[in-house]
């Protein structure tokens, strides 16, 4: 198991810190809280990999770049975010209550933003998912449920925002 979660580390650090012209955008959205648009949302697939049933179904790496719009967006509105995007997807209360300590270890190492901050959320099938903050590992989410609920939170939150996503690979196909 430890070696497992070495090699995870290892792996998703690699990926997050690969030159950023390695990764491909497919298109991007701005997320809206009602009247407040905290941040845009990149969708970027590493280069050569674009099969868009994959990406769909979650079966292939990507990478969310969140840029923050804000001037100022508190540690608690973040935290609060997050929450409701993971538990949003959850299906039910028993998921919640079993992934409860996977999501507040999360929720626990997220920070306040300012405009211009950037995040990468490199999401990986098979190994997890791994957030940078302003280019510094923070936190490794593992566990399929809650992986696959924060991916389904935003490529699905609502039809037009998943073809804002997916723009590139929808004109391709």
């Amino acid at each position: 198991m430890r070696f497992f979660l070495f090699s995870l580390f290892i792996f998703l650090s690699q990926s997050a810190h690969s030159i950023d012209n390695q990764w491909v955008t497919l298109g991007q959205t701005n997320i809206d809280w009602g009247y407040i648009t905290p941040y845009q949302l990149e969708l970027q697939a590493p280069m050569g990999q674009h099969d868009l049933e994959d990406i769909r179904r979650g079966m292939q790496p990507v990478r969310f770049q969140l840029t923050w719009l804000s001037p100022k967006t508190s540690q608690e509105d973040v935290q609060a975010h997050f929450k409701s995007l993971i538990e949003g997807k959850l299906l039910s209360e028993e998921s919640r209550k079993f992934n409860q300590t996977s999501i507040q270890k999360l929720l626990n190492k997220l920070p306040a933003t300012e405009r211009h901050d950037v995040w990468h959320v490199v999401f990986s099938p098979d190994q997890g998912t791994l957030f940078v903050l302003e280019k510094q590992v923070i936190h490794t989410l593992i566990g399929a449920e809650v992986n696959r609920a924060l991916y389904q939170a935003w490529l699905y939150q609502n039809p037009v925002t998943t073809a804002k996503l997916l723009k590139r690979l929808n004109k391709i196909n």
